[in-house]
């Protein structure tokens, strides 16, 4: 045991030896290696973090994720009194709790200025089911003082705003948050620890507010030994049955319950995507493997003499093989190394690259489990890599090889395998490429949809008044109104936001796509109720009178809005071209009246006035992918009260601004910033972006695939190339001799040049049929993703078999172009 031991080890260090006196060929390999390995590793690390680590959590296997579906398909929150009788009544369960996203906006002051956070609702017994403890402080109690209703005045923050808003003021508990907007929840109670979160698409929640009787995700313990079928037969009888059904459009529909592992429910939404993305990385890898191998058959050629020698002196087949492998394993695991700092590059780049659903950053990095994977890759690969070219460096003609000369003119089989890994090679760049070339077009397809406005040279951002006492009136009945320091507001920031160089026009909204509108029920007078009981609903937007202008929407009859539509003109309206033909067909909409129900779930508020439609614009869409939608648009100055309609609040304190410029909008940013600070500094100005990338953001998912596979494949395409390039050298140096013949016969330049082209010709044509074929079995898994394309888009197919055959072509073209500055006499002399 210790005899062998000692062998592989002495094998071990000829093969470091080996290789640093190779040392240019060892730094091809290694850096070849390294991008392959480097990718993978990166990928894995995020597909560890995403669907393969254990949450982080005590007992996790023990959490559950219940939740009601019906025979629709449809999803929806377990209703509260159902969750009580769980928790009072449970045998399986030790703790059960629920949690949503709040549906508001707040700000608050930090070292870097004003700032929106993100919200989520919870109560009580959050931290039973996760099993997770305040890093300070405390989480709420069932003696919480309560205001406004059921909605907690107090706050547990988040580790990463501790340190933004506080800088990680140990004695932050029982502190307010400064400038904080939504009006309640502003005493620090907690600050939760690092990487803390209910699910993993929320782990940029900031806050955490409490509301006892808000339904909202359902999650629970199990109690020791329980599956979650023996709690889901027990939780679907207690309490659910009085709530079983429910009435949907279409008619009564059964829902029922399920209880799963809260761990694949996490981790099943990301699995599939990154799954396909090692599957792209590996392609990259598979692609460097064979060009290592093509590589490493270049260099036993020029080892024939040594091999044969050592053959010649006792060394059995199986011990050279043994020691060729050992040298390639020493190689792979240099590329390795070299591959690990490609990979913290890597996950960097993929973190700024990846949508928000993704987990925090700092769950992705190469920890244990990601360095044991790529030792894994670096011993399989050097393995693999290493085998092909040590079976045929091993079978060794003795007596050819140790003669002088036999150089002259290659053996076919001796090309063969060379031919065919860069086949394999052409073949998975070919379905690397056509992959990015199907997300580029898909992602140009879904931008350039015409949404009704032009997008271009427009910059948008985001004001959140609510909450700020200067702006608004609480009555008794908690209902609250805008003061008229809101139209002062809009008015001022409008009016010095288009005395900066370069903007052309300025205006604001309610809502801005690709967010919907509010939406309210509405009535056109004179005219029966239309959509049911419930009436018609719209989108609402108000807006400023020189929006339609600067989002450039048409006006397609009657007239826009004025500065004199204010609060004491009578009620004007405009609406879209959908909902005129929707509800007016033919008839002429201009002149007639329609309200908007805006409290249809309040009755004790009043609702809006009637207003005259007095004109009638294009349709626009929400972002890329949806239908036109109908909208009312209203004078944003008309209303001056604070409706509390279908759970929304706050449409004219939180407002969007929108400009329009005659050149690059983001060199406006610091500007825009200044004007807000000189109008009130309290105000948080957010989400500052063109709006191209505003509705870009739809689109998110087709770009991060675009930008991921397009990087993949440029690492294939360039490791193709070598692969290529490689080969045809090799051809060209193996074939001096009969090329020296050639040219003493006659032979011309530009016949020589097209030999060598016509090699690289058979063997890219070769690869790029293969590789269609394997093109037409894995772009399917994309489809999910495409948009305006198929998976077998001729175009894309054509256009990427024409960049390979270019790159190809170039790999050829460089030796060819060598072979024919070759001197006849010289070539002839190498036999």
């Amino acid at each position: 045991m210790f005899d062998k031991v000692a062998e592989i080890y002495r094998e071990t260090s000829f093969a470091v030896r080996i290789l640093r006196k190779n040392r240019g060929f060892t730094i091809i390999v290694g850096t070849t290696l390294a991008l392959g390995i480097g990718a993978t590793t990166a990928i894995f690390s995020v597909l560890y973090a995403t669907a393969l680590a254990p949450l982080p959590f005590a007992d996790a296997d023990r959490l559950v994720f219940i939740s009601q579906t019906n025979n629709e398909g449809r999803y929806r929150t377990v209703p509260v009194d159902v969750v009580d009788a769980w928790r009072k009544n449970a045998k399986t369960i030790e703790a059960v709790s629920t949690a949503r996203l709040a549906q508001v906006n707040a700000t608050v002051s930090g070292a870097n200025g004003a700032e929106r956070i993100l919200l989520e609702q919870v109560d009580f017994h959050t931290l039973d089911v996760f099993g997770v403890k305040p890093l300070l402080g405390r989480w709420f109690q069932p003696d919480e003082v309560i205001v406004q209703g059921n909605v907690a005045q107090t706050v547990v923050i988040s580790y990463g705003l501790w340190q933004r808003v506080f800088g990680g003021d140990p004695n932050v508990v029982g502190k307010k948050l400064p400038g904080w907007t939504a009006g309640w929840g502003e005493i620090v109670i907690g600050v939760m620890p690092k990487g803390f979160y209910t699910e993993p698409y929320r782990s940029k929640v900031d806050a955490w507010y409490l509301i006892t009787r808000n339904p909202g995700s359902a999650m629970g313990r199990l109690k020791p030994g329980v599956t979650p079928q023996q709690a889901e037969a027990e939780l679907t009888g207690l309490g659910l049955r009085d709530n079983a059904a429910s009435v949907t459009g279409n008619g009564s529909s059964t829902w029922a319950l399920h209880v799963n592992s809260l761990y694949d429910v996490y981790r099943s939404g990301y699995a599939r995507t990154v799954y396909m993305l090692l599957g792209a990385v590996a392609f990259v890898l598979l692609i460097a493997a064979v060009n290592v191998a093509n590589l490493q058959l270049n260099r036993q050629v020029r080892r024939q003499t040594e091999m044969s020698t050592r053959i010649a002196l006792g060394a059995g087949r199986w011990r050279l093989l043994r020691q060729l492998v050992i040298e390639n394993v020493t190689l792979t695991l240099f590329g390795g190394v070299l591959g690990l700092l490609v990979a913290f590059q890597g996950i960097r780049l993929f973190i700024l690259l990846a949508p928000d659903f993704y987990p925090p950053s700092e769950e992705i990095a190469l920890n244990g489990p990601v360095l044991l994977f790529t030792l894994g890759v670096c011993l399989m690969t050097g393995i693999l890599s290493g085998l092909v070219p040590g079976f045929r460096s091993s079978k060794v003609d003795l007596s050819a090889s140790l003669k002088e000369g036999g150089r002259g003119v290659v053996a076919p089989a001796r090309l063969g395998i060379r031919r065919t890994l860069v086949v394999a090679e052409l073949a998975l760049a070919m379905v690397l490429l056509v992959g990015a070339g199907l997300m580029i077009k898909s992602y140009s397809r879904l931008t350039s949809v015409d949404i009704g406005m032009d997008p271009q040279n427009v910059l948008t951002m985001q004001v959140n008044l609510f909450g700020m006492d200067r702006y608004r009136v609480r009555h008794a009945s908690n209902h609250y109104s805008a003061t008229p320091e809101i139209s002062k507001f809009h008015a001022n920031v409008i009016e010095r936001l288009a005395l900066l160089p370069g903007v052309q026009s300025v205006a604001s909204t309610s809502n801005l796509p690709p967010r919907y509108g509010m939406t309210v029920p509405f009535k056109i007078i004179g005219k029966p109720t239309a959509g049911g009981d419930a009436g018609p609903h719209t989108d609402y937007y108000e807006v400023s009178s020189t929006y339609f202008y600067t989002m450039r929407i048409p006006l397609l009859r009657g007239r826009g809005f004025t500065d004199r539509d204010n609060e004491n003109a009578p009620g004007v309206a405009i609406i879209s071209e959908d909902l005129a033909r929707q509800y007016f067909g033919d008839e002429d909409p201009i002149g007639q009246s329609i309200l908007a129900d805006m409290n249809s779930l309040n009755p004790k508020l009043e609702g809006d006035r009637v207003r005259e439609i007095v004109g009638v614009v294009r349709d626009i869409r929400m972002d890329f992918k949806s239908d036109s939608l109908p909208i009312l648009y209203v004078p944003d100055r008309q209303n001056l009260t604070d409706y509390q309609a279908n759970g929304f609040l706050g449409i004219h304190a939180i407002h969007d601004f929108v400009i329009r410029t005659s050149g690059e909008p983001t060199k406006l940013v610091a500007d825009v910033r200044k004007v807000f600070a000189d109008v009130d500094s309290s105000v948080a100005v957010t989400d500052i972006l063109p709006m191209r990338k505003r509705l870009a953001q739809v689109a998110v998912t087709q770009e991060f695939w675009m930008r991921l596979l397009g990087i993949c494949s440029g690492l294939g395409v360039f490791l193709a190339a070598i692969g290529v390039y490689g080969v045809i050298s090799y051809t060209v140096e193996q074939r001096t001799h009969e090329f020296g013949i050639r040219a003493t016969l006659g032979a011309r330049d530009a016949d020589i040049l097209r030999l060598v082209l016509r090699e690289g010709f058979l063997v890219t044509l070769i690869g790029l049929a293969i590789g269609i074929g394997g093109a037409y079995g894995t772009t399917r898994l994309l489809s999910s993703y495409l948009f305006g394309v198929t998976p077998m888009d001729p175009t894309t197919i054509i256009s990427v078999a024409m960049v390979l055959s270019v790159v190809a072509f170039l790999a050829c073209y460089i030796p060819g172009r060598r072979a024919t500055k070759l001197d006849p006499l010289s070539a002839l002399r190498v036999e």
